[in-house]
């Protein structure tokens, strides 16, 4: 029976555990952390629960794949909730409560500027069309240039505009700037600014608008714990709290890996699941490598980080299950984040699930998230004094755009900056959304899902095509699992 080793239990090396243990793979896990999901496991402060990175689910059908492939019925594993609202957008001066139904939404955009429920109509027909021609290239693996004369990608092409930005796309369908935000924020899920991601990515609003954004019962990390357990009755065997410190590799394919404690574990092929960046700078001897050296890696353009703030309140609140709050001058907060510089006038991200799951916090409290985008830690920032500040300004915005009271009912808390997502979770330069999904760092151009610099190797999660974000994570699971 052919012995497969996964470094790192997130969603994606969870995925590979349920298909490789379904097709009869002798599958071994390995995990630093006792509890699985990697940056999208449970984090347990007192009596209450938060998701430590995403907190929705959209384009299920991809999750749902992974489920049917290894013998599952994912409706049957799990609760999933379809929201209604989506979410809140809160600009300076407006507020729009986009819905599940784009007939609700076509006739919101046209009550804030006439004209503007067409255009969003336009936007959705030619989402659908783009959606359809980027599936067949996101499904499959881009392993040399010549994949880009394949006939999906040739098809795609005169809807793709690869050459525009999401932002020069949506204001081909109106210059509304609330418009193009409300369609465009969506590009920090990849770590980057309208302005900067490749107008492919117009797709990822249509995902939530016309497939909807789930809620799982539990949380986000529910998923990842059960996938835990299919996994394991399966076949698969997890070893948690325990890290690896290298790959074995000999004459250009590895054969192994050394754990922490000194213990050699052979197996026929390596799935890493770590974060890329990591893997590179530790998990190999640098004279295995040839296209991914430390050096060549630290070239390239990595995505923002987060800052995160998670609040346990014994009070109740009326927010959203998520809300954007945008900056004042929202353009130009984009660029100074951009340039690595930290801004006093932020978005951040509040997503309160205890409106809608009482699992998360006691009765009659609160579970609430707070993520703030920010440099990643090119940017020469003081993290234990900025996150103080932050933490107190977001606090009191919320406080003072509510009319509530926060901080007397904070029973417990817990921030992450991005010094804590190096240290902790082992993400290069805190960087939680991998390497910038630019063009440049796209398709053929990312680390591919065989790794090139050595056999039998394999990656799955963001680093690897077809990027961040846990649908293309379970996706590039799927890809992995086929060429293993």
């Amino acid at each position: 029976m052919k012995k497969v080793i996964i470094i790192g239990a997130g969603p994606g090396g969870l995925a590979c555990a349920m298909l490789l243990a379904k097709k009869g793979y002798n599958v071994h896990v390995y995990e630093k952390h006792s509890k699985p999901g990697g940056r999208s496991k449970a984090l347990e402060l007192g009596d209450y629960r938060f998701d430590l990175g995403p907190t929705f689910l959209m384009y299920i059908d991809i999750l749902k794949e992974v489920f049917t492939k290894s013998g599952f019925d994912l409706s049957q594993e799990l609760e999933l909730i379809r929201l209604d609202p989506l979410y809140k957008l809160t600009f300076k001066d407006y507020i729009f409560e986009l819905k599940a139904n784009p007939d609700d939404n076509e006739a919101l955009f046209e009550k804030y500027q006439p004209g503007l429920g067409l255009a969003y109509r336009r936007w959705l027909h030619d989402q659908h069309i783009k959606l359809k021609a980027i599936k067949p290239i996101l499904e499959k693996p881009f392993s040399s240039n010549k994949d880009y004369f394949r006939k999906d990608v040739l098809k795609a092409l005169p809807v793709l505009h690869p050459l525009k930005s999401v932002y020069q796309e949506l204001r081909g369908y109106s210059k509304s700037a609330y418009f193009i935000h409300a369609l465009s924020f969506q590009a920090k899920y990849l770590g980057m600014a309208s302005y900067q991601a490749p107008s492919i990515f117009t797709f990822l609003p249509y995902l939530e608008h016309e497939l909807g954004l789930y809620h799982v019962r539990g949380g986000i990390h529910q998923i990842h714990e059960k996938m835990m357990r299919l996994a394991q009755s399966l076949g698969a065997t997890f070893h948690m709290n325990k890290s690896v410190r290298k790959v074995l590799v000999s004459k250009g394919q590895a054969y192994g890996v050394i754990l922490e404690n000194g213990e050699k574990v052979e197996a026929d092929d390596i799935i890493i699941n770590a974060d890329f960046g990591y893997a590179v700078h530790h998990l190999f001897d640098e004279s295995d490598l040839k296209k991914w050296t430390p050096k060549r890696l630290d070239q390239k353009k990595f995505s923002v980080s987060t800052l995160m703030i998670y609040l346990g309140l014994n009070q109740t609140y009326d927010f959203s299950h998520h809300e954007i709050i945008f900056s004042k001058d929202y353009n130009q907060y984009l660029k100074d984040l951009m340039q690595n510089h930290v801004s006093n006038d932020f978005s951040y991200y509040l997503h309160h699930p205890s409106k809608l799951d009482s699992s998360l916090a006691p009765k009659g409290c609160s579970s609430l998230y707070i993520l703030i985008p920010v440099p990643n830690l090119k940017a020469d920032v003081d993290w234990e004094i900025q996150a103080k500040v932050m933490r107190n300004q977001v606090i009191k915005d919320i406080e003072d755009r509510y009319q509530v009271q926060l901080t007397p009912y904070i029973q417990v808390e817990k921030i992450i900056t991005p010094t804590d997502w190096k240290q902790d979770e082992h993400v290069h330069l805190g960087a939680v959304f991998n390497l910038s999904h630019r063009l440049s760092q796209m398709l053929n151009h990312r680390p591919h899902n065989a790794f090139e610099d050595i056999k039998k190797v394999y990656l799955v999660g963001g680093g690897t095509h077809p990027g961040s974000g846990l649908p293309t994570i379970y996706q590039s699971a799927l890809i992995v699992s086929s060429l293993v």
